[in-house]
């Protein structure tokens, strides 16, 4: 009984473990899963079917050498349709005909049936639920060994009275089995329906988000774009007046134009030749012009320490805009002024820009939501600049990592890798 059983584990273990290497190995996304790589399911039943056959184990009694190769093939074919079924149907046979012994022609005489016959099942298989899918599966066991039964009987001479107790036993332990693993295979087909349905989820999402952002922010520009042509077309105004109007139309234009330049950044990011720059100078650039800015707000900006061999990878147009929005924030954090540090530092992996306001701060919830579409902590904000700081930061190698406390203020950190320490070419 012990050995039985340890002979049981093993063809069961046979029989799962390729499919759970399937999972592992398939692209996540497919639509089809399962059925969308059909010469890597061929590869891994057949390697079933040959370890079942090599390791059989007595059932019962020593009459009775039996394996669970049946199975996969069973499987197989009805996921993977007629051309899978016949090269399993061909590696069984090729197998058997080596493994030899009493009972060989009817094995590979079932064996043909299962690959000639159960492809015809395949559309119905796909059809039904999954109480009909086991009803199926375990149907095809059944039958399949009840040609077997008979045919041994009948070429052997067994009466059918002293065997049909151990053949039933066999169905029900064949049939279990090929219903669980069919149970298997049908939860990894729904677990990823779910996983690309919730992906689609988010991808209509973030478009309804953009939809809103878009509409929200370009409204106010095109109505007063409106309001000024309306009142040029309804009154006479002096030259003087008129280009007044004309300047304050390009303005709101290229307010819109700046806009749609930032969605654009975040959805199809576009970026010059990368350079090895010092830190230390594009800092130092940026906040001289954001100074003016900080003057207004009451803000005092000043560098607390500054690694000046700090050498960064970037393109730097698109970093001095990311620190530009992570500067303006910090200003803008405290109304009523206060100190905006920033500092250089580095490791010979790393360099790590912070910059430390002393702010309203936010709060753990409001810092995992930093960078989503239409997330802003102003009342008028839609979260665009900092959705476009991530994404410009995260497509030059780098990533963004945020402390914040309510009412204590907010530290942004830059973390690049340092180019200084890398190899030159």
């Amino acid at each position: 009984m012990e050995a039985m059983m340890t002979g049981m584990i093993n063809n069961i273990f046979f029989i799962i473990f390729p499919i759970i290497v399937y999972q592992m190995l398939a692209t996540a996304g497919q639509r089809n899963f399962f059925v969308s790589h059909r010469v890597t399911m061929t590869v891994l039943f057949s390697i079933s079917i040959i370890l079942c056959m090599l390791f059989p184990y007595q059932f019962l009694t020593d009459q009775y050498i039996f394996d669970l190769r049946q199975v996969p093939m069973i499987v197989g074919a009805l996921y993977g349709g007629p051309l899978v079924s016949a090269m399993l149907f061909l590696v069984s046979s090729v197998g058997r005909f080596f493994i030899g012994g009493d009972g060989m022609y009817i094995a590979i005489l079932n064996q043909f049936a299962i690959a000639a016959g159960v492809p015809f099942l395949r559309p119905l298989y796909m059809r039904v639920k999954r109480l009909g899918k086991i009803v199926l599966v375990f149907s095809i066991s059944i039958v399949s060994l009840l040609f077997n039964m008979f045919a041994g009987a009948y070429f052997f001479g067994d009466p059918l009275g002293d065997i049909l107790g151990i053949w039933v036993m066999l169905m029900i332990n064949q049939g279990t089995i090929i219903v669980l693993t069919a149970l298997l295979i049908e939860h990894m087909q729904r677990q990823e329906y779910m996983y690309n349905s919730l992906l689609k989820h988010e991808k209509m999402e973030t478009v309804s988000h953009f939809a809103a952002a878009v509409s929200h922010e370009l409204r106010n520009p095109l109505q007063s774009i409106k309001g000024f042509i309306q009142l040029m077309k309804e009154y006479e105004y002096s030259r003087e007046k008129q280009v007044e109007f004309h300047s304050l139309i390009l303005k709101e234009i290229n307010a819109a134009e700046d806009l749609i330049d930032d969605y654009l950044v975040y959805a199809k990011p576009t970026y010059g030749q990368l350079e090895s720059i010092a830190a230390s100078a594009e800092i130092q650039h940026v906040m001289k012009i954001m100074a003016p800015y900080a003057n207004v707000k009451d803000v005092e900006m000043q560098i607390t320490y500054m690694d000046e061999q700090a050498e960064i990878l970037i393109d730097r147009q698109k970093f001095q805009q990311a620190l530009v929005n992570i500067i303006r924030n910090g200003i803008e954090a405290m109304p009523d002024g206060g100190t905006l540090a920033v500092a250089v530092k580095t490791s010979p992996a790393k360099v790590w820009i912070e910059v430390t306001d002393e702010g309203i701060g936010m709060t753990k919830e409001e810092v995992k939501r930093l960078g989503e579409p239409y997330f802003s902590n102003k009342i008028k904000g839609t979260g665009l600049g900092m959705m476009v700081t991530y994404s410009i930061v995260s497509q030059m190698n780098g990533q963004i990592m945020v402390d914040s406390e309510k009412g204590k203020g907010t530290e942004f950190t830059l973390e690049f890798p340092n180019f200084s320490a890398s190899p030159k070419k």
